[in-house]
């Protein structure tokens, strides 16, 4: 059953998701490693220069050569007694595949969908990496949805629940799913790790997030916008954002600038249980 996310309890969450920022700012900035605010929470940035009000998560990018020395480099430099680095190669049965998360230890943030994977569900944010882009829009096309597919395959199988849109489509697709046990999970999943390499290193023109939440289309920018940064405030601090972040935003967006309708102004975050740990006392005083 999911609880009910009222605003004084997200902006809980997105104080806790801060702590994991900073994390992430600390070790990027002792490394030279460049990283960027993108999506929800660069919209957030511009326009509020904090969260989006009903926004309940931060979405961290990175190209894929910074992304990969990140992830080698947090392993060993993050503040293990605070935060957890979780991919599906450091914490198997995660089943999110091209990115990562920073977690929050000692607390709970159990999202419907992943209520069944016995895996660290601490309050966490998102680092995804920007992959070369295939030169062709019909190799996009199939590169795109055939990892998107793979993905939702493997993560069902692995205890995953996914939101299949009307439920014919959905019994056909797990259906589908089940009939690959006699696949064996492991070299799926290796394949999966390791989609990216196919087109890495190619120097494309255009990257795309691999891992996001919208299409190929939606998400594809030319190298040379997410290559040059500036600064933006987000909470009261100064985040790297793409130089020319309105063009970055507007290629996505359209006209992020504009509020959405009354109706969509709403909390989605879909959790099953919510704990703040050690942190309660801390938020509390916060959040009055």
């Amino acid at each position: 059953m999911n609880l009910t996310i009222d605003y004084k309890t997200l902006r809980k969450v997105q104080l806790c998701e801060i702590k994991c920022l900073q994390e992430v700012k600390r070790i990027c900035e002792a490394n030279n490693i460049p990283y960027f605010l993108i999506g929800g929470t660069l919209i957030g940035a511009v326009r509020h220069k904090g969260f989006i009000p009903w926004d309940d998560d931060i979405d961290v990018g990175m190209l894929r050569s910074d992304y990969d020395r990140f992830i080698k480099i947090c392993q060993e430099q993050i503040n293990k007694e605070k935060f957890f680095l979780q991919t599906s190669e450091i914490e198997e049965g995660s089943a999110d595949y091209e990115i990562a998360r920073i977690r929050l230890n000692d607390t709970k943030f159990i999202q419907e969908h992943r209520r069944k994977l016995n895996i660290h569900s601490g309050i966490f944010i998102e680092i995804i990496p920007y992959d070369d882009l295939p030169p062709t829009d019909k190799e996009c096309k199939r590169y795109y949805y055939t990892f998107k597919y793979l993905k939702r395959i493997v993560g069902i199988r692995m205890g995953y629940r996914y939101r299949l849109g009307n439920p014919l489509k959905r019994a056909l697709f797990y259906a589908f799913t089940y009939s690959t046990v006699i696949i064996p999970l492991k070299p799926l999943v290796k394949k999966l790790n390791n989609y990216h390499l196919k087109y890495f290193n190619t120097n494309s023109k255009e990257v795309f997030l691999l891992g996001g939440a919208y299409n190929y289309n939606k998400e594809r920018h030319l190298r040379e916008t997410v290559s040059h940064y500036t600064k933006v405030e987000f909470e009261g601090e100064m985040y790297p954002a793409p130089e020319n972040y309105d063009l970055f935003l507007t290629e996505q967006y359209g006209n992020y600038m504009s509020f959405p309708p009354i109706e969509k102004q709403r909390i989605k975050c879909r959790v099953t249980e919510l704990d703040f740990g050690p942190y309660k006392e801390e938020m509390d005083s916060l959040v009055k």
